[in-house]
């Protein structure tokens, strides 16, 4: 069985991801393709603008066979843990063949050979990447630096490839999914794919294919406008007008305004400094800006630096709303990261996949929230509980105030297509 793996947020599911899928099947012609997706908070420290039910189906009805989710303490941190986390739910359902990623840049070997330095860091490394951290340079810049310094015997073309690659952003995640190919051993044979059209950060709608971040834009401030209708699969389309209309999103990360700068102004500093990805004092500038400020807009421009980018600080708020600690998240990285296989949803034809995944899969899979009691793991627990959460927090930003009861885990089913 050949069976393609995708690591994703489909938020929303857009034209780029169906080329993405397209193209995928036309390399490597899966008998199955499984799409490991972020929940209801993503990697940016953003909610997501439908629950990940809605997202499933977005992903089921575009062509995709198995959705699994990320648990949320991968979800919302650093490429480096959310490509981790991906890979080792890819690993541990023991089935997947190949992974394949969209990159600006998609030459695996150049990856790779990027990838094998940062996970094997060579002392010449080392000693270039202190000396640009000495001179001031933050530690992307001094490691993009080193980087180019150590491979100076790469021809012009080569060079420029490089530093491009080392500065766009999905092609820096697509190295971090290499180191974690490469770091847990994986058989995994990974596949790139040229981006077309929109950059990851463009922010305005241009045509067919635009990034997700323009259509939530667009979402934001216009609705679903026909831009946004040229630029997503007309079954996306039709989803997100039905979660509309029933007052189920779009989210937005101001929709936790109030429960962020509450939490923040409740929290003892000596609790945040103990939150994830904060360090040296930061957690002093996060509690006065949450007492100084009277919108979240104003709390994140004051906060953020250079050092301190948007969306480190977007993360640290949501891992502070679900008490993901430095300490806990080392936890899980020691035991090997997601601890189970949670199931959003599959199609009817991928019913031989979900048979053959219950016989191979290395860690337990949950269908049903209420099956996490089986087990008897205090991590896995832990890391469930902390999904749990994750959701009862997401329902309380839901237009319609009917929907907005918690236990929403405990009553969803997997959302299953023909």
């Amino acid at each position: 069985m050949k069976v393609l793996g995708i690591i994703a947020e489909y938020n929303p599911f857009h034209n780029g991801h169906l080329y993405h899928l397209m193209e995928s099947k036309k390399i490597v012609k899966p008998d199955y393709i499984v799409a490991v997706i972020s929940g209801n908070f993503t990697q940016r420290g953003e909610p997501a603008l439908f629950d990940k039910w809605i997202r499933t189906e977005m992903a089921l009805k575009n062509g995709i066979d198995l959705v699994i989710e990320l648990p949320v303490v991968y979800a919302c941190q650093t490429a480096e843990l959310f490509a981790f986390g991906g890979i080792q739910l890819l690993n541990n359902c023991n089935l997947i063949t190949h992974m394949s990623f969209g990159a600006e840049i998609e030459s695996i070997d150049l990856m790779s050979t990027v990838a094998n330095i940062l996970v094997d860091e060579p002392m010449e490394y080392k000693d270039k990447l202190k000396m640009y951290l000495d001179m001031g340079h933050s530690y992307p810049v001094a490691r993009n630096k080193a980087l180019l310094g150590l491979l100076d015997s790469l021809d012009f073309q080569s060079k420029h490839k490089l530093d491009k690659l080392l500065k766009s952003p999905n092609s820096i995640l697509g190295i971090e999914y290499m180191k974690a190919l490469i770091r847990t051993e994986s058989s995994i044979q990974p596949v790139s794919l040229s981006r077309i059209n929109a950059n990851y950060h463009d922010d305005k709608i241009t045509g067919h294919i635009s990034s997700a971040t323009a259509i939530r834009n667009e979402l934001k401030t216009v609705g679903l406008s026909c831009k946004i209708k040229q630029t997503i699969p007309n079954i996306t389309f039709g989803i997100i007008e039905k979660a509309m209309s029933d007052g189920l999103g779009p989210i937005f990360m101001q929709d936790f305004e109030q429960l962020i700068l509450g939490t923040l102004r409740i929290i003892p500093s000596q609790q945040l400094a103990n939150i994830m990805d904060v360090e040296e004092g930061l957690e002093n500038r996060i509690k006065r800006h949450s007492m100084d400020s009277g919108t979240l807009d104003e709390f994140l421009k004051k906060t953020a630096t250079r050092r301190y980018v948007f969306t480190r600080i977007q993360r640290i708020l949501i891992n502070t709303l679900l008490n993901n600690t430095t300490d806990i998240i080392d936890t899980y990285n020691n035991a090997g990261g997601p601890q189970y296989i949670r199931i959003l949803g599959f199609q009817k034809r991928a019913l031989p996949l979900m048979r053959a995944l219950k016989l191979k899969a290395n860690i337990p899979i949950i269908t049903k929230a209420a099956h996490y009691r089986k087990h008897d793991s205090k991590l896995l627990r832990s890391m469930f509980l902390t999904d749990i959460l994750a959701t009862d927090l997401y329902m309380l930003s839901i237009p319609n105030s009917c929907y907005r009861i918690g236990g929403k885990d405990f009553k969803t089913s997997p959302i299953i297509v023909d």
